[in-house]
Parts: structure tokens; C-alpha cells; sequence
């Protein structure tokens, strides 16, 4: 948005309230939101492009050292031309403690896993009614941070800790694609026929297109 790099972030040692930032890279200026979820800190974030807003996941989580202030956390939308917060909401009848992956479907609605509160979860929202219309419980371990991926054939990808699995947002079914007996680590990127990700420190990959 803007032409500009967004990023959220913890804060720094002993700190809480991470911030909502962004740079310019043709022209250097940069700018942070600090205190927009007050002790909690920005954690993900995924573009809104029709409605012209960042949806921004939070963290109960401060800088190291620290333990945190807040019990539960939200999800926002941030309207980057008016520079400020225009809606803020959580899932019905469950704390959050992380808003750890988001994604804007081909379908512009938004998806994402949390944690904390109960079972993890994958949710989706639909930013024209600003309204959360399904929740499917994870069976597959703890999602990965940034692990939710728009696959070539329609579905969304995420991992877990064990698992690459499909959700199908007509159906709302999920399924397990790859189980990975050693563990996943870090969640990467489809590229052509492919899907990364970390174990340790090997970089793997799963083909799964034709």
C-alpha cells in the first residue's frame, strides 16, 4: 500500500507495545504507530486492497525479558490513508492470545490462525461486513507463524508444526497434504510446483502441482 514497506514488530528488550511501521524505499521516510493495541504488540498483517485497509493481527507478547500485560488480544483494521484504526473485533466467545498468520484470499476475504484461548484454530473474515464467518479446528498441531499460503488451485495452504494441510473456502474442509514425521519449523513460500519450508536448518520442499 502506498508504495510502501509495512511492517509490524515486538518491541524492543524490556518493552511492550510493538508497533505498526512502514518505509518508503525510493525516498528513505519512514514513520511508526507505537501504542495502537496499548501493552499488546502488532504481529501480522495482510492487505485489504479493495477496502484500502491493513488487517493487523496482535500478540500479547513484549520485547524480551518481559511478560506480558495484556491476557487477550485483537485483530484491526488499519485505513493507511487516514492513518488511523477503523474497526477492531476478536472471535466470538474465546481469548486470543496470538494472531500468528493472515491471508487475503483470492476471494478478498481475509483467513488466519490464532492461538490461545482453546484449540488452535483457522478462522475466516469478511472484511465488507467486518464479521467473522467460520471457525475450523487445527487437528494437525500448532500453526506456524506466517503459515498460511494462496495455492495455484484455489485453496489456502497452512502449516503446522507436523503437517502441511488444504482448506477449501467453499467447503470449508480441511485436509492433510504432507505429514513431515521430523517436524516443520519455519513455513515457506509456493514457487511453481512447489512448497518450502524449514526443518532445522535444512531447507525442504513438497511438490504438489503439476
Amino acid at each position: 500500500p502506498l508504495d510502501r514497506v509495512w511492517t509490524p514488530s515486538l518491541p524492543d528488550y524490556g518493552l511492550w507495545g510493538g508497533p505498526l511501521s512502514w518505509l518508503d524505499p525510493a525516498t528513505g521516510a519512514r514513520k511508526a504507530y507505537y501504542r495502537i493495541v496499548g501493552d499488546a504488540s502488532c504481529y501480522t498483517l495482510a492487505h485489504l486492497e479493495k477496502q484500502g485497509l491493513i488487517a493487523v493481527g496482535t500478540s500479547v507478547y513484549g520485547g524480551s525479558g518481559t511478560k506480558p500485560k495484556v491476557s487477550e488480544v485483537s485483530l484491526f483494521l488499519w485505513d493507511y490513508t487516514a492513518e488511523q484504526k477503523v474497526w477492531e473485533g476478536t472471535l466470538p466467545d474465546r481469548p486470543v492470545s496470538i494472531w500468528n498468520a493472515l491471508l487475503t484470499g483470492e476471494d478478498g476475504r481475509l483467513y488466519g490462525t490464532v492461538r490461545g484461548g482453546g484449540p488452535d484454530v483457522l478462522f475466516v473474515f469478511d472484511p465488507a461486513s467486518r464479521t467473522f464467518t467460520h471457525q475450523s479446528e487445527l487437528p494437525y498441531g500448532r500453526p506456524l507463524d506466517l503459515g498460511l499460503q494462496q495455492g495455484p488451485d484455489g485453496l489456502i495452504y497452512g502449516f503446522t508444526v507436523t503437517s502441511i494441510y488444504t482448506f477449501d473456502p467453499e467447503s470449508h474442509e480441511l485436509s492433510e497434504v504432507v505429514r513431515v514425521n521430523d517436524g516443520i519449523k519455519i513455513a515457506g513460500p509456493i514457487a511453481d510446483q512447489d512448497i518450502y519450508f524449514g526443518t532445522g536448518p535444512r531447507l525442504r520442499a513438497a511438490r504438489l502441482f503439476d
